[in-house]
């Protein structure tokens, strides 16, 4: 049996299909066919039946799965024990984070990182979804979670790095139309909410004396303040995004904070490359606490 076939099984068994798999993989889908044919055989049995609805696992594909996925887990963990034996700084280095921290804080700091580290070759990936550490889709994790809410799986290191702080932003044209609330906001009478579909963060416009009409909730963060810089109304967002972006203007001070996590697998620790990495991210979150924070409230703009 090649071992490495039984990664295109699991991402077959996590897409459903061959073409999912394939887009995955960054292969062909003739390629992940072949790959899954010669496990079949090395097994001497059929893991997934071809239907006219698509793939559908066998008995012996659910049985094998929890094998398979620790299978990769100790592959994972050996070739990085045998990078890491080198002490080298060479080579890659995944981080996963936020849109948000992606677009407006991770990537401003690429150049100095790169600089930095010459020999590594970043990779970053933002995504709403949680990226899965124990299986090694990332080496790194910048995660934002509310007070009191665990970032991660026990197993894993966390470092609590700064907070990430939210407040009330509008373009001048929706202010020009319904007013500036005042400060500290107690009533946003007459005036409407974008939506940003979580409720704790939601929870701060429903406790004040007068809450805002919420007509219209959009998600994720991204696509949230893309619409309150249509003028579509008040917004909810991070301190790091509005109060870097031209047409907003913050109108409140910081209204919520959450705790920035850094967060890796174990074997960072025995890992030069990913720790050297951790502690300069480690450094430049907090050089950027003000920034991540909100810090205290700019002045206004003109536009």
């Amino acid at each position: 049996m090649n071992r490495d076939d039984v990664r295109y099984f699991l991402a077959v068994r996590a897409a459903r299909s061959i073409k999912g798999a394939a887009r995955a993989l960054k292969v062909d889908h003739t390629t992940v066919s072949r790959r899954l044919a010669a496990l079949e055989i090395a097994l001497g049995a059929t893991l997934f039946e071809r239907t006219p609805d698509g793939l559908l696992e066998t008995d012996v594909g659910r049985s094998i799965a929890p094998v398979a996925e620790r299978l990769e887990i100790v592959a994972a963990e050996l070739e990085e024990a045998a990078q890491a034996a080198s002490d080298s700084l060479a080579g890659p280095v995944r981080i996963a984070s936020t849109p948000i921290l992606t677009d407006h804080f991770l990537v401003p700091a690429l150049p100095g990182l790169m600089q930095r580290f010459p020999q590594i070759q970043f990779e970053l990936y933002s995504g709403v979804a949680s990226v899965d550490m124990p299986r090694r889709e990332a080496d790194i994790a910048i995660r934002a979670h509310p007070p009191g809410k665990s970032p991660g799986e026990d197993s894993l290191l966390t470092r609590k790095a700064a907070k990430f702080g939210y407040a009330l932003f509008a373009t001048q044209s929706y202010l020009d139309t319904h007013g500036l609330p005042n400060r500290p906001v107690r009533s946003l009478r007459g005036h409407q909410l974008v939506g940003n579909g979580h409720p704790l963060l939601m929870a701060w416009n429903t406790q004040l004396e007068e809450p805002a009409e919420v007509p219209l909730t959009v998600f994720p963060f991204v696509s949230n303040q893309a619409a309150v810089v249509d003028g579509l109304g008040l917004g909810l967002i991070a301190c790091v995004a509005g109060d870097r972006h031209r047409s907003l203007i913050r109108v409140s001070d910081v209204v919520g904070q959450w705790d920035l996590w850094v967060v890796t697998n174990p074997e960072a620790r025995n890992n030069t490359r990913v720790r050297a990495v951790k502690d300069a991210l480690l450094e430049i979150l907090a050089a950027g606490a003000d920034l991540l924070s909100g810090g205290k409230l700019e002045p206004q703009r003109e536009e």
